[in-house]
């Protein structure tokens, strides 16, 4: 019986690991056809760029680490698991997250720091000040 439960339970995991890929991909692929090129820049924030960066970057993540992960047996309790592609797509989905907060965190903090708004800022006041005619 506990078997049988353990099975199911994997094969739910399996099953919502599948819907939440295929969905990502939906949504990403979606939301880059619908962006017409009025909405290149917003506020003054490039958000196509932006689109384009994420997604580049997630996809070369999630390669990048599925060809390092490792896929060397690993002991848990009883049970040897040799499968070396779940032990890759494992090793994939833990460091691609790990990257991606780390990245996310040195956005925040570059956001928050204003360097890009005092550099903006500053480009700003050059272009407004009057030249002096002599």
């Amino acid at each position: 019986m506990n078997d049988i439960l353990i099975d199911i339970e994997l094969v739910v995991i399996y099953l919502v690991i599948l819907v939440t890929t295929v969905i990502t991909i939906w949504s990403t692929v979606r939301s880059l056809k619908k962006r017409d090129r009025s909405q290149n820049i917003v506020n003054n924030i490039p958000v196509t760029k932006i689109a384009y960066g994420v997604t580049a970057l997630l996809v070369v993540c999630l390669l990048l680490t599925f060809l390092l992960g490792s896929s060397k047996p690993i002991q848990l309790g009883e049970k040897l698991y040799t499968d070396s592609f779940w032990l890759k797509i494992s090793d994939m989905f833990i460091y691609t997250s790990g990257i991606l907060i780390v990245v996310a965190v040195g956005c925040f903090i570059y956001g928050m720091s204003g360097l890009s708004r005092k550099s903006h800022v500053e480009s700003e006041r050059r272009e407004h000040v009057p030249s002096e005619k002599a």
